[in-house]
């Protein structure tokens, strides 16, 4: 029953362009293609299609999501990191960008187990989830790091400005769920006041960076699938030229690695790396704790787009999950910054 109300959903929602490239490519919206969500996305909805060894994935995009990211850029930078065997073929692109189909990766286990959040400074942890995780991220990692320099280039202040600019306008506006609103805004102000400790990140970060590089920025778990032995990458829509601690930092804020684990990926990243100078190391806190700012960032504008706003008549449906979830989101990322 699921899949028959998946599959009438999507034949409701999808242009006939996109049903018909389904067809083309084996995979029909009727009976014969087996249709399960993939419901790990905070911000767009995700779909495997199956039919007869035809293995598709399906992503609708939010509308919320659209509106902080570039959707040209991202289909242009997932096809830098596809041609380099970073990231699975995308197929087709709806001409307006709502709609992509790429190939299904079958997965060699769940890396989505070493999902956690860590803080600037974690704890000591000598527990190991994964043995040689470390080493798999770092070739990942270092793979990024030799790809192309994006065309759209957001450096880590210019991205923090912007963040900054668009929450304001949006609580100026009091253009915020009418049923939230208050928790909204107050959750705001909470993270105008730590605008002074974000300017001496960005200043540390500032320092010990020599040129920008490709950077995903959103390299936790949910976004890594094992197969052949390696690590692939998926869901480019923040990919940029930025900051080279940008990458390293997502994956040390989420995953769930050992100490000594940690410090050989560091260490590993580091060493004779052309874009970074010898303060690169101490600014490590400041890169996850930037990290966490950014989540919060996102969650508040996710959050402002779910409920139905002053002079709109209904909510973002797009979106997978609801106002409440994301305001706990941004309680939770504000916690790993204290």
């Amino acid at each position: 029953m699921a899949g028959d109300s998946r599959r009438d959903g999507l034949h409701e929602s999808l242009p006939e362009a996109v049903k018909t490239q389904l067809a083309s490519l084996g995979c029909p919206l009727d009976a014969t293609t087996h249709i399960q969500a993939l419901s790990r996305g905070l911000s767009n909805q995700n779909y495997h299609l199956s039919n007869a060894g035809k293995q598709l994935v399906l992503r609708v995009n939010s509308q919320a999501s659209s509106q902080i990211s570039a959707r040209d850029h991202e289909v242009a930078n997932w096809r830098l990191a596809q041609r380099q065997g970073i990231a699975p073929e995308l197929i087709y692109v709806a001409p307006d960008n709502r709609f992509y189909l790429s190939r299904f990766i079958n997965t060699e286990e769940d890396w989505s187990r070493l999902m956690t959040a860590n803080p600037a400074h974690p704890l000591q942890d000598e527990a190991v989830t994964r043995p040689d995780a470390e080493v798999l991220l770092l070739e990942l990692l270092r793979g990024l790091s030799r790809l192309p320099v994006p065309e759209n280039p957001i450096s880590v202040s210019e991205q923090w400005r912007r963040y900054f600019h668009r929450l304001d306008c949006i609580a100026e506006g009091c253009r915020t769920p009418a049923s939230y609103g208050d928790q909204w805004q107050q959750r705001w102000l909470e993270l105008k006041a730590h605008r002074a400790r974000v300017d001496a990140v960005l200043a540390e970060l500032d320092a010990c960076e020599l040129a920008p590089q490709y950077s995903h920025r959103d390299l936790n778990p949910h976004n890594l699938l094992m197969s052949q032995g390696r690590l692939w990458c998926i869901d480019y829509e923040y990919a940029c030229s930025s900051h080279p601690l940008v990458d390293l930092a997502s994956v040390l804020a989420t995953h769930r690695l050992s100490t000594e684990q940690r410090h050989k990926l560091i260490l590993g990243y580091l060493e004779g790396h052309p874009k970074l100078n010898h303060k690169a190391q101490a600014a490590i806190p400041a890169a996850l704790a930037l990290y966490w700012y950014f989540a919060a960032c996102w969650a508040l504008l996710m959050a402002s787009r779910g409920g139905t706003e002053a002079g709109e008549s209904a909510p973002d449906t797009s979106l997978p999950h609801s106002v409440s979830d994301y305001l706990q989101c941004f309680d939770d990322f504000m916690v790993l910054i204290a």
